[in-house]
């Protein structure tokens, strides 16, 4: 089974991607698979950042609850 990758694994293959489409001296079956590729990464990493943004809002809150026990 392959490792899930890093976000920032994901986002230096969408920058590798982006860089061999631009050069636009692939095939066309290629492009489309590397197209293919970078859409599956795009929604892997904005489903990474969705789940470190309520993350960090649950660390937020959970230190905002602590501080407000403090003061009692």
């Amino acid at each position: 089974m392959a490792e899930k990758e890093t976000f920032k694994q994901s986002m230096q293959r969408l920058d590798d991607i982006i860089a061999l489409l631009d050069k636009n001296e692939i095939e066309l079956e290629e492009a489309i698979h590397l197209f293919e590729e970078g859409l599956h990464l795009i929604k892997n990493c904005d489903k990474q950042l969705t789940n470190f943004e309520s993350r960090m809002q649950e660390l937020l809150t959970k230190e905002g609850e602590e501080m407000e026990n403090e003061e009692v």
